[in-house]
């Protein structure tokens, strides 16, 4: 067969790309130690004691540790998060979303744990379906994959080395003629100068190989200097039954030697991974036992044995709770199994062991579990509860009640590789504000500062929403209450956490509503993915009462009113989205709202002051603008008899302000976020004959093939088509959607957000 020019070259090239793909496994080998003899592990342990000498709980809390934390400040209180759930690791691929009090509880536990130098309770993780109890424990088992590739995460066992026969009488060895003995370990040699490796299938930490003296003077030393106790795990604790076997032979074998008897000692580092379940472990609740053991049989590596060796009778643990040792063990749905399946558990969280017919050993590792509340209510009732309770902590995971956070779970699914067609803004944004409004509580007044006790018990779900998410209290209130019911909103927030109908334990799942958002880009009728869409699904969501708990909950002050709550988010997304096309319109421009307001301020500062005031255009000082600041004032609805009593109150706001927030900069858009608010409705009010002439000018534009719109008009409408899409995100399709919708649906009257 000839070969062509151009087989040649790839030919070449894939011998050269081979190469250094060789060379680079090689040197990534020998950089992460991944074989090293007992001496060499030791050198390890002396260069990071604090690193080679953890048990699994404290490795878990280095590895929240490793990725940073960041103080989340929202209305409802600051909360640390801890940077592993956003995934960097993983280009921040499926983060947990929120969750920021599950993720300090566990921490706090681990903390624990590592304080008492032990794990002894399983952390039982309770909550509503799809409510991120399984997104924690795989975000925490990715960032354990990725941690255990770095140098400091490195992870130790050991394997039993037994070289050939040849070695061993000294007829073949390094160079041709060095004997065992004077070998100083056999953990380095090939594959062909070993007869037998066996395995370590609990991963024992290597320092168990040491004696239990010499072990317990290392960890005083190391820890001496540190405010933790050794983990009893190492400290107390023993090798494996089929190590501590081959480690008592071998010593018997050599009179005593331990030196002789660490030569056959090869410290392998390993990874943890959740495919190959090496300490990262999900148990479901099926109904088998989770650990068991088998007599090993007589295969090469036993018929190669030493004979001190071939004669004992070696029998290894397996199951997943030998597969999670030195890791993470995940209980999904727990409670779904009977008691008695896991009953073991309460001895193994405990004491750290596991009983078998004919061996027990010694486990090392953090158990957490997951539950939804339904069964959590039913083991509460039964007798064996009473015995759990010490041994589990329970954490509450709800739904999500900020609609901010709830959108980021969605937003992924309407970007554009995952969607086919242009997604109008503002569609995750309604599906997560309606899944807030499934899941609010009423607020309960008592306990609350007498200021804002009766503000608190009229609050309609929409704005206890807003007082979540942005901290924005409903128009009209006093400054001082006001301040009193935003500095109230943490207490609030927590006000039904101990309570049995908790708020986020009932409402739409993130599960079921992703379902939802991909029915929306199916249903017919529409050119996008759009919130109208999404409407029409909920719509036929909420019929389905028989299927959803949520559906039947008996509705209270407008709360647990799903259907309701649809319409409160059509009404939502029709001023957004109104406010946005008169924006694109040109017809009110925020911006310039705020800028006026700005010289509004201005002209009334002077006039409380009685002082003229430097004309920018004249350079000539003159009177306060009168005729601004009563159009202005007119706008805001202030009668002429009040004025000079709402202008003294602009003054006294922006002070009191300043006094609040003593190093931030001043901002008008925060402090008169209800006037500017009122003075844009009362343009909207002043424009809307034109805005809605623009409106049908735009959707015959887009539709019709023939529209008959002049010179002027079609001008109009390419200016605002060009305004939606650069300044507001709306592709053509999703505005011919938008604009039809409003026209359709337009409200009677306007009612800020």
């Amino acid at each position: 067969m000839t070969r062509t020019r151009d087989d040649q070259d790839h030919l070449d090239a894939s011998v050269d790309l081979l190469a250094e793909a060789t060379a680079q496994t090689r040197d990534r080998f020998e950089r992460e130690k991944a074989l090293l003899s007992f001496g060499e592990y030791l050198s390890q342990v002396l260069k990071a004691p604090t690193i080679q000498c953890r048990d699994t709980a404290r490795y878990i809390r280095d590895c929240f540790l490793h990725y940073g934390t960041e103080e989340v400040s929202r209305p409802y209180g600051k909360r640390t998060r801890y940077r592993l759930f956003d995934c960097p690791f993983d280009e921040g691929r499926d983060p947990l979303i929120g969750q920021e009090e599950v993720q300090e509880r566990v921490f706090g536990l681990l903390t624990d744990f590592v304080n008492d130098g032990a794990t002894q309770k399983l952390i039982l993780l309770h909550g509503p379906n799809g409510s991120a109890k399984s997104s924690f424990v795989r975000c925490l088992m990715r960032a354990l994959e990725d941690y255990s590739r770095l140098p400091e995460g490195a992870l130790y066992t050991f394997n039993w080395v037994f070289p050939t026969g040849k070695i061993s009488k000294g007829g073949i060895g390094f160079s041709g003629s060095m004997a065992a003995a004077d070998l100083p370990t056999f953990a380095h040699l090939t594959e062909s100068e070993i007869d037998a490796r066996l395995t370590n299938e609990l991963r024992d930490h290597p320092l168990l190989l040491l004696p239990t003296p010499e072990r317990r003077s290392l960890l005083d030393k190391i820890f001496a200097e540190t405010s933790l106790r050794p983990p009893a795990s190492l400290y107390d604790g023993e090798l494996s039954p089929k190590a501590r076997t081959i480690f008592e032979a071998l010593l018997k074998a050599y009179h005593g030697d331990l030196s002789e008897v660490l030569k056959h000692v090869q410290v392998e580092r390993f990874y943890v991974s959740r495919r190959y379940r090496t300490a990262a472990v999900t148990v479901n609740p099926q109904m088998r036992v989770d650990a068991g053991m088998r007599q090993l049989t007589q295969d090469r590596n036993l018929a190669s044995l030493p004979p001190s060796l071939q004669n004992l009778n070696i029998y290894e643990a397996m199951g997943d709770l030998v597969d999670a040792n030195r890791g993470l063990i995940e209980y999904n749905d727990l409670l779904k199994r009977s008691p008695e399946a896991f009953k073991y558990l309460l001895s193994t969280c405990e004491d750290g062991r596991v009983s078998l017919d004919l061996m027990s050993f010694q486990m090392n590792a953090v158990f957490i579990g997951s539950t939804n509340e339904k069964y959590l209510n039913a083991f509460k009732e039964t007798p064996d509860f009473s015995s759990f309770k010490a041994r589990i902590e329970l954490i509450q995971v709800p739904y999500l009640r900020d609609y901010k956070l709830e959108q980021h779970i969605y937003a992924d699914q309407v970007s554009p590789e995952r969607v086919d067609r242009p997604v109008a803004p503002h569609t995750d944004t309604v599906l997560a504000l309606w899944a807030i409004l499934t899941r609010l509580q009423p607020p309960r007044a008592e306990g609350q500062p007498k200021a804002v006790m009766e503000v608190v018990s009229k609050l309609t779900p929409i704005q206890k929403a807003r007082l979540y998410a942005d901290g924005i209290v409903p128009p009209g209130l006093p400054r001082d209450v006001a301040n009193a019911l935003r500095a109230a909103v943490p207490e609030i927030y927590r006000e039904t956490t101990q309570h049995p109908v908790y708020e986020g334990r009932f409402g739409a799942s993130p599960r079921e509503l992703r379902a939802a958002l991909l029915s929306a880009n199916r249903r017919p009728g529409y050119r996008s993915l759009t919130p109208m869409a999404v409407f029409e699904e909920l719509d036929a969501l909420c019929d389905q009462q028989s299927v959803y708990e949520f559906l039947r909950l008996e509705s209270e002050r407008g709360y647990r009113a799903p259907r309701a709550a649809i319409q409160v988010v059509r009404n939502w997304y029709l001023e957004t989205v109104e406010d946005e096309l008169h924006g694109a319109m040109g017809l009110v421009d925020s911006v310039r709202t705020l800028e006026l307001f700005t010289q509004y301020i201005d002209h009334v500062n002077h006039y409380l002051r009685k002082e003229k005031r430097l004309d920018a255009v004249t350079g000539q000082y003159q009177d306060p603008d009168e005729k601004l600041m009563s159009e202005i004032e007119g706008r805001l609805g202030v009668s002429p008899d009040d004025r000079d009593d709402a202008r003294a109150g602009v003054m006294h706001r922006i002070a009191a302000w300043r006094m609040e927030n003593p190093e931030a900069p001043l901002d008008y858009q925060i402090i008169f976020n209800a006037q500017l608010a009122k003075i844009t409705d009362a343009f909207y009010a002043e424009k809307r004959s034109v805005a809605d002439r623009i409106k049908r000018n735009m959707l015959r534009y887009l539709v019709e093939e023939r529209p008959g719109l002049n010179e002027d008009e079609v001008a109009q409408v390419e200016r605002t088509l060009n305004a939606l899409e650069t300044d507001y995100g709306y592709a053509r399709p999703c505005a011919i959607d938008v604009v039809g919708f409003v026209l359709k649906h337009g409200l009677d009257h306007r009612t800020r957000k």
